[in-house]
């Protein structure tokens, strides 16, 4: 099978090193086709030089191409390239597969392996990016261990054979990989500013393809405050470093039933071959959508969930800690009586 992984590239000369020596010490990537292409946005330090040495010293087959810098950073710009350039050397492949990381960041030894075999289940992998801790962010930290249980608890509610519990909450550019069909029938990465991986998974699910959250699938990335673009990761964990009060967060009793909308419209969709009551559906879930056609004309579960339950405002919000304190009580039996058909 073969394997290409994509990586945009822009000043990285620190962390660079780290991430070629990872992945070209993969392991149970015997079977694989597997090369790397690296896009330089505009580059002004030596990550070009570090690459040709890696290159030449045929640790891992692939190559590198460099765009100029534009005026102003735009991450969907340089992943869009990387992706095409990665692309680009698999014509003609049926069944191939493409992985998408960052210069900042370190894949696990079995990265490779184990996106792959998440692969061989579903369209898109969003793997598990897990942040060092050069940079003490302490409210950070509790904050993504709480959204980690919140979600923990919506996989519990809302099932989905393809992306069991525990799941997590995260997508992002550094640790995701896709089959080339669908990487092909989504057009690629957007052009965006920030949050192009979003984008494309979000795209994804409205176009019924299966996406996995897979915890097993890990990347360590860099905790710096300083990005390349504006509102990524880097600019919420300088946002949180300077805040000096308490997150606050949605009830999770209100996310929690809102999970269990998501359940309902899911199990009404499995099931819409009985007969089903629509309009006692949508006067559950709060909309006044004509869900039989909105369920005719989806893909799948997944997609005519994003169509059918509305997105609901915040009406309740909490200090993180006694957010903490209330999940930690929950259970999905809970909230099941909105998740019956």
């Amino acid at each position: 099978m073969r394997v290409v992984i994509a990586v945009p590239v822009r000043d990285e000369e620190e962390g660079l090193p780290s991430l070629l020596a990872a992945l070209a010490s993969q392991h149970s990537i015997e079977d694989l086709d597997v090369s790397l292409h690296l896009l330089f946005d505009g580059c002004m330090d030596h990550g070009v030089e570090i690459a040709e040495d890696f290159f030449a010293q045929d640790r891992l087959a692939g190559g590198l191409s460099v765009i100029d810098r534009s005026d102003t950073p735009n991450a969907g710009r340089a992943r869009n390239a990387a992706a095409e350039l990665a692309v680009s050397n698999m014509d003609g492949c049926v069944g191939g597969i493409l992985l998408s990381t960052d210069a900042d960041s370190v894949p696990a030894s079995d990265w490779i392996a184990r996106a792959v075999d998440a692969l061989r289940v579903v369209d898109l992998v969003a793997g598990y990016t897990r942040r060092d801790r050069t940079t003490d962010l302490a409210s950070r930290n509790e904050l993504e261990h709480y959204l980690e249980g919140l979600h923990s608890l919506r996989r519990r509610i809302d099932t989905i054979p393809y992306d069991p519990a525990p799941s997590h909450p995260w997508v992002g550019g550094a640790n995701l990989g896709m089959r080339l069909s669908a990487y092909k029938n989504l057009g690629g990465f957007r052009a965006l500013e920030t949050n192009e991986d979003n984008d494309l998974v979000e795209r994804a699910r409205h176009a019924g393809l299966k996406v996995r959250h897979a915890r097993d699938v890990p990347v360590t990335t860099s905790s710096r405050t300083t990005g390349r673009a504006r509102g990524g990761l880097a600019d919420a964990l300088k946002h949180m470093q300077s805040e000096l009060t308490e997150p606050r967060v949605e009830h999770p009793c209100d996310a929690a039933r809102q999970y269990a909308r998501h359940a309902l419209a899911r199990r009404t969709y499995d099931h819409s071959d009985r007969y089903t009551d629509w309009h006692m559906l949508a006067a559950d879930l709060g909309t006044k959508a004509d869900l039989q056609s909105l369920a005719k004309s989806s893909a799948n579960a997944e997609a005519f969930v994003m169509k059918a339950v509305p997105h609901h405002k915040t009406v309740r919000d909490l200090p993180l800690s006694e957010a903490a304190r209330i999940l930690a009580t929950l259970e999905p039996e809970h909230f099941f009586d909105y998740a019956t058909v």
